[in-house]
């Protein structure tokens, strides 16, 4: 097990034993259910999915059970849920306070131990202090032996797929990139989390980045200012900024956001080297 696994558990069972006491006397600030989900560590297949099997993760083949899932190649743990009428897959570490959150069977809802946080099955935030949702994957059962697939990579449909590590657009299918300040944000199928691409300036290559916060790893968004506009790009869960080269502008985020290598034509093709699944 790893150092950073145990201190996940610990900061979530700690949580969970501070909490007892006010749930007690009625007082907030806490869940109001502590139900850790075991942890299972998993293997990711050649397409991407992860496949937990009836031997490797029972809890799943019994109505409400729930288990989090660590996965080779993933940046983030997924919780893993049987509802009854089908399976959720969902980010386990609450943007809020990088909690790992546990499932609620009798509400069909995942809650944060920590501060009380709730999110409903498809992500969205139902109670605060976090204020961002939580990533959802494709979750579904194999009809051939009962396994149930984790598809950790799909895409969004934003850019185009992953092949052979790179990833390949079409500017003039993105005119927010056909000028100075554009921003575009995605999901592309294979990769092990959102893709940026902006563009600093229109004389040279856009500039393409990782879309994971390097704070506590939420998703980062646009922010547009000005007309026209110009843009930089900040954390809706605590602040951070950084410019369009990923820069760090606004803490609490220290570290720039990852970039990756393009190549451009100078027309419209941009290519995009951001490694295979298991880099």
């Amino acid at each position: 097990m790893s150092d950073d696994l145990t201190r996940r558990q610990l900061v979530r069972r700690a949580a969970v034993a501070l909490c007892a006491p006010a749930l007690g006397h009625g007082l907030g600030g806490c869940a109001r259910r502590n139900s850790p989900n075991r942890d299972v560590q998993a293997p990711v297949s050649q397409n991407g999915r992860v496949v937990l099997s009836a031997q490797l993760a029972p809890e799943l083949q019994v109505v409400g059970g729930a288990v989090v899932v660590h996965a080779a190649c993933a940046s983030r743990p997924v919780l893993v849920a049987n509802t009854g009428s089908g399976f959720v897959a969902l980010q386990a570490i609450c943007p809020h306070a990088s909690c790992e959150v546990a499932w609620v069977p009798e509400d069909l809802q995942a809650e944060c131990p920590c501060h009380g946080s709730r999110f409903a099955g498809d992500g969205t935030v139902l109670n605060p202090p976090a204020t961002t949702p939580l990533q959802t994957f494709p979750a579904d059962r194999d009809p051939a032996n009962g396994s149930v697939l984790v598809h950790l990579f799909a895409g969004d449909g934003t850019f185009p797929a992953l092949v052979g590590g790179f990833v390949v657009i079409n500017l003039a299918n993105y005119p927010a990139l056909k000028a100075t300040g554009g921003v575009v944000i995605g999901q592309p199928e294979g990769m092990s989390g959102p893709l940026v691409v902006t563009r600093p300036d229109v004389t040279i290559a856009p500039v393409a980045l990782s879309a994971v916060c390097t704070h506590q790893q939420c998703t980062v968004q646009p922010i547009l200012t000005g007309a026209p506009p110009s843009s930089s790009l900040y954390c809706p869960c605590h602040g951070s900024a950084f410019d369009l080269n990923g820069k760090v502008t606004h803490d609490p985020a220290t570290a720039d956001l990852p970039a990756f290598s393009v190549v451009w034509d100078g027309a419209d093709s941009l290519t995009i080297n951001v490694g295979s699944i298991c880099s």
